[in-house]
Parts: C-alpha cells; structure tokens; sequence
C-alpha cells in the first residue's frame, strides 16, 4: 500500500469514541490461519443489546489499513465491523506480484473464496453482541467481486457451503465485473446487491451481463455509475494513477452515504413507498399557486409550493425544478 494510502487510512483509526473496542481477531477459514480486525461501540454493542454487523472483504493487496479505517467507519454508524483476511496470515503480500498470485488463486477458484468468506461470518457470528439476523458485507476491488458473487449464489446456492440467512445485503465497490464469478444459483435466497462502478472502469458489456444474470436468478439489486472519467479504485484515498486507478471524492462520498442509507434500509426502516401528497389538504404553512409564464414564446401554467416561514427574500431557498412525464403537467 503506498504511503498515502497509509496515512490516510491511519486517521481513521486513532479517532476512536469514547468506547469505541478495535481489535485484531486470529481466526481459522477453510484450514487457513487468519488474522480479522473487529470496531465496535462497546457501550451500544452489548450482549442484552446486539448491534447489526457488516463483513468488510478486502481489496487485491491484503487486509490492511485500509480495510480497518473503513471498519472503525462503520462502527461509527454503530455498526459491529469485521474486516476479513482472505489470503491469511502465512500468504505473501509485499508485492504486487504477490497481490496477483493470491488474488488470482481465489478469483480462479470460487470454492476457495466463498470458503474464505464463510469463515469469516463463522468467526462474526461468535461474538455475542452480534444481532445475527442483521448481517450485511462490503467488499472493494477484489472484494466486490466477492460481493457479487455471494449475490449470484445467494445462501444456499453454492455446492457444500452456507452463508448466514441473517445475511441481509450486499455492497460491491469498483469490483472486478469481467471475470471471477460463481455460476448463479436460482434455487435459493439471497441478500440484496448494491454495487457502485466507476463509468471508465467497467465496460458497458459487462454491466449488461452482470444485469442479465441477476435478472435470470430474480435477484434484487441496484447498480450506480459514476461518472465522468471515473476510473478503478475510486474509493482508495491514496489511488493515483491516472486513467487507471484514481481516487475521486466525491464518487467515494456519494457512494459511501448510499451504502449507509442501503444498510439503514435493511437493518432498520425497511423500504417504503413514497405517500402521494393530497394536493387538496395541504398544510396550512405551505404556500401553494399556479403561476402562468410564457416559454419560448408558448403560454404555460406552472405550480409552485413553498414554505414562507422558511423562504423568504432576506432568507433564500434553494429550489428544484420539477419537469413533467408525458401526459403532461
């Protein structure tokens, strides 16, 4: 990781609240000795009182710094944060030649990495102040790859291998949508996905493959891409590397408040449908007129509604036009 990278993730970590546990974790996943980081708020996170918790899956070039700053974020949403060592502890990782070969070894061998994976939620789920029915994962890089496929798999859908039913949802950032997929199971649940794709990082083909096949398994999901010139690597504050990995942040904001919205959808208010306003029984505070103007030379009626308490010509608003569907205004 370069040292950009470092610094930048290293202010996450040393601003913790007041009760705010950050721990290494030592955990076995499919045989293989693994070193976890675990965040949470020990005074909200308790065994009377069990939080959500969200898996984080690391990028191509181990569990590191980066993957712990993203978890004490995610304890500051009060959520139990687990990033996971996929590669384990014994693997090399200095190199990007080692990056290559371990992260080829699992992305050529779902098996491998869906084992990594459910080792990780079998270490989670130990812990007693775990709500197991409010589970969630990240993953970035190669770690979104993961996300999409414990999407195409779902719970039970892998050959000799389960993932927890709390397992509520999914988030994929700049993952690699080419390659490295487990074949999709119908025959199963599975979490919800919300992957975020950078406009230049993955081609339209593959979006288009990767819609289709989550169409043919009825999976529910929601793809966001970001754009212009948005390439690899969005999120990783140190990413540099012009028309290749780069970071971007207001991609990396936009991006992380959705994914903290998606997980207020699935932990706690749910999705609900937007209540039509009855137009006749307006608030009395509300403003309401039609106003008529003149565009490109055509008369028009418009609609206007404001609130004067807040709106005034010594106290502006800002505004938002809205422009109409086909069967008019």
């Amino acid at each position: 990781m370069k040292a950009g990278v470092l610094a930048a993730a290293a202010a996450f970590l040393p601003a913790v609240s007041g009760a705010k546990v950050t721990m290494n974790v030592p955990y076995v996943a499919d045989g293989v000795d693994c070193m976890g980081f675990v965040a949470y708020d020990s005074a909200k996170c308790t065994s009377a009182s069990k939080c959500p918790a969200v898996m984080v899956i690391q990028d191509w070039n181990g569990m590191n710094e980066y993957e712990m700053a993203r978890s004490c974020m995610l304890a500051d949403e009060g959520y139990v944060a687990f990033a996971a060592d996929i590669y384990g502890v014994n693997t090399p990782k200095a190199t990007n030649q080692d990056w290559i070969a371990a992260s080829s070894s699992h992305g050529s061998n779902a098996t491998k990495y869906m084992g990594k994976i459910s080792g990780a939620f079998t270490k989670l789920l130990t812990y007693d102040f775990v709500d197991a029915t409010k589970l969630a994962a990240v993953g970035y890089c190669f770690g979104g790859t993961g996300m999409v496929n414990l999407a195409m798999v779902g719970h039970k859908g892998f050959p000799g291998i389960e993932f927890p039913q709390g397992l509520l949802g999914v988030a994929s950032f700049h993952g690699g949508l080419a390659s490295g997929y487990a074949a999709p199971a119908s025959s199963t649940t599975r979490p919800k996905l919300l992957l975020h794709s950078g406009g230049k990082d993955d081609s339209n083909e593959n979006i288009t493959n990767l819609t289709d096949a989550l169409e043919n398994v009825s999976a529910v999901y929601e793809i966001s891409r970001y754009g212009p010139s948005v390439v690899h690597s969005f999120t990783e504050w140190g990413a540099n590397s012009v028309g290749q990995a780069m970071y971007d942040p207001w991609v990396d904001d936009s991006s992380w408040k959705s994914t903290v919205h998606f997980f207020l959808e699935l932990f706690k208010d749910g999705v609900k449908p937007v209540a039509k306003p009855n137009l006749t029984a307006m608030p009395a505070e509300y403003t309401k007129e039609d106003v008529s103007y003149v565009a490109d030379g055509v008369d028009c009626l418009g609609y206007v509604v404001y609130k004067p308490s807040m709106c005034t010509s010594t106290k502006k608003c800002p505004a938002v036009m809205v422009i109409q569907d086909w069967n008019g205004m």
